[in-house]
């Protein structure tokens, strides 16, 4: 029994708060057991017509485990309104309530990339916000494995108003901004992603009884100060990695950044591959210098200096002075200066490769932007030298990727806020899991919408797009999978294949994922008719004179992007072992033609029957154009075909 916890209210309710209209709204929070708390809900300006506009309030009593719940009445759209909470003396007040639709944006990286990494790509957007009846609640970033957590443990309600666009899940602010555009409701999303999680962190343990190996996997994360000591030793090992390697870095010794050690430089391009070169192999750190020569009339004005993407860490320095650094593989290089001066201006930067092989990533420019439009290109003209050689750096245990850590410590919570709907954004970690994420996923659905007790709560997800580095092998699999899953009911998926980039899993073209997004809750959430989701391959029917293929979604014709003839059509033939996964076949590239609402795919001129037809059947498809009326690409998809010769 707890007899004197201080009194507070739970973190979901901050000014800026959008409460979920047309729903009795929960108020919680923590209080001395036995205590009357009472929360009063009213507009912030006073009506006066046939009188004050009543107050809504409603009373409630700390219970012995210190908790309380007052539940507000259903209110419609619209505010702001201003609530009070008072228990034995103690007063809170919250201000610039909305009541409108609350949306969970939850999933991976791609989910939690914020608006800050794709303000290259969408400046105006950036730079201006958007309504301040578009609000983000970010959930703190925490596992847990012993129990469902009961409460958040901070996180506070933000406008999109510029000051905070940079903080904003990109995917969701475009989401947020169609959806207001349309229907001029507040809209709050609460973003609860974790870069690089796995479905199975998402689900309850509950959810993961049918799934005995990932039950091991929690039980031992359950074990009482496990998480703590492996977390404290990982830490003291990655910093004994660091500090080595410092002392080992003849670069740092030399102090190459303002022009050390003058001797023994090679050539390279960043174009080049790292382990073409025997000096360039395994794990250390790599310093490259280039001089840019730079005209007097941009010398000291702001550039940007983009570097793409870099294997693992790295630190720029412009002439002798620390311009930026990034500590990881995956954001894009993007240093802002003023330091660079007429004529000769040094860049020198010190490559950290931590777990294995470094380098660049292939197929990225590498640029100086002035402000005024002017570019410069840099990949060409640099030179290397090694400073130190280490040992790879053994991984640390990421518990973020543990099963049922990420549901406890961040769904859990928001089981008992009324909620529009979820958008999914995740399956990068599970790529290579292609056959069994079906039933994952399906159970996830299902546990989520018993939990916030919604038998119906659309789920809208996001198809992964086009990727082709080394660890994207098993995307093409993956995303036929994800395509099959739209049979499960009160669910729509998003295509992205055009939104992808061949060279990075992080790409930047979020703003038609999240307005993708938002059509499809047009249909799901909302109820509207029309045409708001991609073509889904439905079914293939077999003629004398080739494949005719049916898709949903398809209501008012199917077109081209471009208005040319349909490609990336191709017939698949399989070899003598009758492989099905329609990479490891021959495939022959197929002409189509489109009929109002259908595809034909005549055969190719052979005597064999062809095992398989697919459309944008790769990691990064060249040539896929078929969209629907209203410009909405179609989803990869393979279709069997039936095995007896043809007469």
């Amino acid at each position: 029994m707890e007899q004197n916890v201080r009194f507070s209210v739970a973190p979901l309710i901050s000014d800026h708060a959008v409460l979920q209209r047309d729903e009795v709204i929960p108020v919680r929070g923590r209080g001395r057991a036995g205590a009357r708390v009472r929360a009063e809900l009213e507009p912030e300006w006073v009506v006066k017509a046939d009188g004050v506009i009543q107050p809504k309030s409603g009373w409630g009593v700390v219970n012995p485990a210190g908790k309380w719940l007052v539940e507000l009445p259903p209110l419609p759209a619209g505010g702001p309104y201003r609530l009070q909470v008072e228990s034995e003396g103690e007063e809170q007040e919250f201000h610039d309530l909305y009541f409108g639709d609350i949306w969970v944006m939850a999933g991976q990286s791609n989910m939690q990339l914020p608006m800050e990494r794709v303000k290259y790509r969408y400046p105006e957007e950036y730079k201006k916000g958007a309504s301040p009846m578009i609000r983000q609640f970010a959930v703190p970033i925490q596992w847990k494995f012993d129990s469902d957590s009961d409460a958040l443990s901070g996180g506070e309600w933000k406008t999109a108003a510029a000051e905070h666009t940079p903080v904003f899940s990109a995917v969701g602010f475009f989401f947020a901004q169609k959806l207001y555009e349309r229907y001029h409701i507040p809209v709050g999303l609460i973003l609860t992603a974790v870069g690089g999680t796995p479905v199975q962190a998402w689900m309850s343990r509950e959810a993961l009884s049918d799934f005995p190996d990932e039950q091991k996997k929690l039980d031992a994360c359950s074990d009482p100060g496990y998480v703590e000591r492996i977390r404290k030793e990982d830490e003291a090992r990655i910093a004994a990695w660091w500090r080595l390697l410092d002392e080992r870095d003849q670069g740092l010794t030399e102090n190459w950044a303002a022009g050390g050690g003058r001797r023994f430089w090679k050539k390279i391009s960043l174009a080049d591959r790292w382990d073409d070169r025997e000096d360039l192999k395994g794990a250390g750190t790599v310093w490259l210098r280039n001089c840019v020569e730079i005209p007097p009339g941009l010398a000291g004005q702001p550039v940007r200096i983009s570097l793409g993407t870099i294997t693992d860490a790295d630190c720029l320095f412009v002439n002798g002075e620390k311009t930026g650094s990034t500590s990881y593989r995956y954001p894009p290089r993007e240093y802002e200066t003023t330091a660079l001066r007429p004529g000769c201006s040094r860049l020198v930067l010190r490559v950290a490769a931590v777990h294995g092989q470094g380098g660049f990533t292939r197929g990225k420019s590498h640029r100086l932007i002035w402000e005024n439009g002017e570019e410069r290109d840099i990949t060409d003209g640099w030179e290397y030298r090694r400073g130190a050689v280490m040992e790879p750096l053994r991984e640390q245990t990421f518990f973020e990727r543990k099963p049922a850590g990420m549901y406890q410590g961040m769904i859990a919570p928001l089981h008992r806020v009324p909620v529009k709907g979820i958008c999914w954004y995740q399956g990068e970690m599970n790529a290579d899991e292609y056959e069994r994420y079906p039933d994952y996923f399906k159970r996830l659905i299902e546990d989520w919408r018993r939990k916030w007790n919604r038998a119906g709560l659309p789920v809208l997800f996001v198809q992964l797009p086009s990727y082709d580095l080394e660890d994207g092998k098993n995307w093409v699999q993956f995303r036929e999978m994800q395509r099959k899953l739209t049979s499960v009911p009160g669910t729509a998926m998003v295509v992205s294949m055009d939104c992808g980039e061949e060279n990075d899993l992080h790409p930047v073209s979020k703003k038609p994922v999240g307005e993708r997004l938002a059509m499809a809750a047009f249909q799901m959430a909302y109820g509207e008719n029309g045409v708001w989701l991609s073509p889904l391959f439905s079914h293939g029917e077999r003629t004398a004179e080739g494949m005719i293929l049916h898709f949903n979604h398809s209501e008012g014709g199917l077109e081209t992007v471009d208005g040319t003839a349909p490609g990336g059509f191709e017939y698949c033939f399989y070899g003598g072992e009758g492989k099905e996964d329609g990479r490891k076949v021959r495939m022959m590239p197929a002409e189509a033609r489109i009929e109002g609402n259908t595809v034909v795919v005549p055969w190719p001129m052979r005597d064999r029957l062809p095992d398989a037809l697919v459309y944008s059947w790769s990691n990064n498809p060249s040539g896929a154009n078929l969209c629907n009326s209203v410009k909405l690409p179609a989803s990869p998809f393979l279709c069997q075909i039936e095995t007896e010769k043809r007469h």
